[in-house]
Order: C-alpha cells, then structure tokens, then sequence
C-alpha cells in the first residue's frame, strides 16, 4: 500500500490478495466502517478502506475476485467504500465499483489533507492533525490548525470530494 496506493497504508482487519509468480500484485483491504466517515460499527457492516494493483501493472478481473472472496468469507450485510473524483472521473457509472454491484449513493465535499513538504508521495489525514492535539504538543492556541501545520513543515492539499457507494446483500 505505501508503494502502490496515493493514501499509504490502512489499519484494517481484513486483507486479500492476489499473487502472480509468487509476487503480490492487487490488493484489497477492509475494516470496520470509520466514525469519521460518519458510520457506525455495527456487525456485518464493512468499509472497502484500499484497493489497488502493483504500479505499471493491470490485473484484470483482480478487483472482481477480491470482493467475491471477501462476500463469501464474511458475509457482510453492508460494505461502503468512497472513490476519490479525482481519479475516478464524475461518472459512477465508469467506477470498478458500480460495475461489482455497489450503488452510489452521492458525492461528499471537498476535503483537505496535508503532505509533509518535500515527500509529496504520502498524504496525511487532518484528523491526525486536530488542532486540540497541535495544543497539547505545545503550540499557539491563538493560532490555526493551518498555521500551525505550516510550522511544522506541512502544507495541504484539497481534493474534489468522494463518490460514496454501498454494496447491500441481497437474500
């Protein structure tokens, strides 16, 4: 994930793989649905956190075989996963999620995220970076979040929002 997804690696329960020639080429990762993404756990409820192939590479049908394992082996009652305008384009239509049965259930707004200047392959959540924790390490309350994050050599980045999308199980 470090190498091969913009947003790094993700703390989750469930990871699956795909390997060619002994070597991993996709990857997929699920874990309990984020508060800060305004869910809530409840059992059989999942979030699709990452999901990428090895740069340079395309693993047909990689995407397909992943989830069907994972729907197989959990039997989740929900997964919701969030595809970033970015790269995904605007048309849900067009997304490897719609096309595995997920519904999109709309666009959230745009967002920020910080890179340490000069290691522009790594984003940083803001929620690492609450001002209440730049508080405790020591700095200015009197000045912003940015401020201080500026300070601490970071900049920020905005993205273009996320289309959200929900896989139910159907009986």
């Amino acid at each position: 994930l470090n190498e091969n997804h913009i947003q790094g690696d993700s703390i989750d329960k469930i990871r699956l793989g795909l390997y060619y020639d002994g070597e991993l080429v996709s990857l997929m990762t699920f874990g309990s649905i984020r508060k800060i993404m305004g869910g809530t756990n409840i059992n059989g409820n999942y979030e699709l956190t990452r999901f990428c192939n090895k740069l340079n590479s395309n693993v047909i049908g990689g995407f397909s075989k992943l989830f069907n394992f994972f729907i197989k082996n959990n039997n989740p009652i929900k997964v919701i996963t969030y595809a970033d305008i970015r790269w995904s384009g605007l048309n849900e239509l067009d997304t490897v999620y719609a096309k595995n049965g997920f519904k999109y259930v709309g666009n959230t707004p745009p967002n920020y995220w910080y890179l340490k200047v000069g290691e522009y392959n790594n984003r940083y959540h803001r929620f690492n970076f609450r001002k209440d924790i730049l508080i405790k390490e020591g700095f200015d309350s009197r000045l912003t979040e940015f401020e201080i994050m500026k300070l601490k050599g970071y900049d920020r980045i905005w993205d273009c929002g996320n289309m959200k999308f929900e896989f139910m199980k159907m009986d």
